[in-house]
């Protein structure tokens, strides 16, 4: 329903082409070269990305009204696939209810499964890293900041000068040992800044993880701010930041070294791990063989070695299937 005095009126050219990526992407059809044109469709021009955030945001209020509906009227579930498409051409769509199974759809918008495209969040980014890729950047003067695999941030600039990035999702490594001025990191609900340090930021499903690698790195969040030294780490999420700990220089971060290195790490863990490292996915289909520990260090290169490793040391069966799919039990 239209508020008073307001009427449809047929969608532009751009607005029905980010309506039509919404649709595709909420129905599960998207593969990862059509997530790397949606994401080139975005970054064409400003309108292209406003439109695709407007129909986005359209898209998760129909399916939170939709989620009321059913909550209110379960039995709605079972006509909802009987009901006349909508037509999607017009405004007025936006004022209606979608069917649950389209309300549970929208979280593929905002969330795409298995990383197959960028997140709606991601769009916004400047630089982007795809699987496996690594990327050093000189974003300010004598500050250099590296990607780390699957990596997305959007640049901070103020003053005429670059200030710090926003990191989206992944991991990036700073150097600003000679820098003239702070830099800082913002990810999540907290920022580390550091004006002579090596840092590394990571954005995890937990929270969001600091390590200083050397010199004073700052971390302030509505909880605190702390201070870290080199060799020390702490990890904060929405609610709380957490307590710094010593990080042992054997076990380190090594990514910009080539390495994964795991110290008695649960199997789940390392897969997950290797995931984001390795073209397309590694499953793990017995949770008792999820439990079991590995320690090791893996060439980033060479994944596929790394599992045949712990097929041998663990006695795991693995099965593999086209497109880079490996199961594991």
């Amino acid at each position: 329903m239209n508020l008073p005095g307001q009427q449809d009126r047929a969608l532009d050219a751009v607005e029905r082409q980010a309506l039509a990526w919404v649709r595709r992407a909420a129905a599960g059809e998207m593969t990862p070269a059509d997530g790397a044109a949606l994401r080139r469709w975005c970054m064409a021009d400003p309108a292209h990305r406003a439109a695709f955030a407007v129909a986005r945001q359209r898209w998760e209020q129909l399916g939170e009204a939709s989620r009321l509906v059913v909550a209110r009227n379960p039995a709605s579930l079972r006509i909802a696939g009987t009901r006349r498409a909508p037509d999607w051409q017009r405004r007025a769509f936006l004022g209606g209810a979608m069917s649950a199974a389209a309300a549970a759809a929208t979280v593929a918008v905002i969330q795409p499964p298995l990383g197959l495209w960028p997140s709606v969040e991601e769009m916004r980014a400047d630089y982007r890293t795809a699987t496996g890729e690594q990327r050093r950047l000189a974003l300010a003067e004598d500050v250099t900041v590296e990607l780390n695999t699957r990596t997305s941030i959007a640049v901070r600039s103020g003053a005429g000068r670059v200030q710090g990035i926003d990191l989206i999702s992944g991991e990036a490594a700073v150097d600003t040992l000679n820098a003239p001025r702070p830099f800082a990191v913002v990810a999540g609900p907290g920022r580390a800044f550091a004006q002579s340090a090596r840092f590394e930021v990571r954005v995890t499903p937990a929270g969001v993880c600091v390590t200083c690698v050397e010199g004073t790195v700052q971390v302030a969040h509505a909880a605190g701010v702390a201070t870290l030294s080199g060799k020390q780490q702490l990890t904060y999420d929405d609610a709380a930041l957490g307590r710094i700990v010593r990080v042992d220089p054997t076990w380190m971060p090594a990514w910009r070294d080539g390495y994964l290195r795991f110290a008695d790490a649960p199997l789940r863990e390392v897969v997950e791990e290797i995931n984001r490292y390795r073209p397309g996915r590694v499953v793990l289909l017995d949770k008792q063989v999820a439990a079991r520990h590995v320690t090791g260090r893996f060439q980033i290169r060479s994944l596929d070695k790394a599992i045949a490793q712990m097929q041998r040391s663990l006695g795991l069966e693995v099965r593999s299937l086209p497109g880079g799919i490996v199961l594991l039990s």
